[in-house]
């Protein structure tokens, strides 16, 4: 792959204050605002994969997993879209940048051609911690941030990827990098054509008989 053939979408930081405490900022030249939320959901949808891939065999890839489906089922409840805080016990995430950061994670969505890939840069040692926290740092930051029709197709982004996770891949497969985000994003856009289609059955007028 050469450089010529890559542009930078858009990136997002968590940095790090201390192991419980970050701040999330994500930052593109796309001016569409839904465009800008759509990116910033394939950049999560990839960096949750690739957490989970680096992972490996670590004890807390199946803890993440589970952490984000209860994330997910404390968003999306039979009582509508709520917004919760999902931090562990301790952990917070700043609405500022702090003065003093220990470390940080950058996470860059790239274009190669028609292919979208995501670029990590993580904290070196503790993988088992660090991995893991930058996903539910920067979750926490979309769940907070995310229109509500944004933070609903997150949502069922995520359901597919879990889906896929379960059915067809496996967190430590290689192509499942690629895959499980395509698939989650099918998905969800099968999901919104389907009711699309099922409002707009609902909403066409009653035919007219002849008298």
């Amino acid at each position: 792959m050469t450089e010529e053939n890559k542009s930078e979408v858009g990136v997002a930081r968590v940095c790090f204050a201390n192991r419980f405490q970050a701040f999330v900022d994500y930052q593109t030249s796309e001016e569409d605002v839904i465009g800008r939320e759509r990116d910033v959901i394939q950049l999560f949808s990839l960096t949750f994969v690739k957490a989970l891939f680096l992972l490996g065999e670590n004890k807390q890839a199946p803890m993440l997993l589970q952490y984000v489906q209860a994330a997910m089922g404390d968003t999306v409840t039979p009582k509508g879209l709520f917004r919760p805080t999902i931090m562990g016990q301790g952990q917070m995430l700043l609405d500022t940048l702090p003065e003093k950061i220990e470390t940080t994670a950058i996470i860059k969505l790239i274009q190669e051609e028609e292919t979208r890939m995501v670029e990590l840069v993580m904290p070196l040692g503790e993988e088992g911690h660090f991995y893991p926290a930058t996903a539910i740092f920067f979750l926490q930051y979309l769940i907070r941030t995310l229109s509500d029709s944004s933070l609903f197709f997150l949502m069922l982004v995520l359901g597919g990827v879990m889906e896929y996770l379960e059915k067809i891949g496996k967190t430590n497969d290689l192509k499942a990098l690629s895959a499980a985000p395509v698939y989650g994003f099918s998905t969800a856009m099968r999901y919104i054509d389907g009711e699309r289609k099922r409002y707009e059955t609902i909403s066409e007028p009653p035919e007219s008989f002849p008298n």
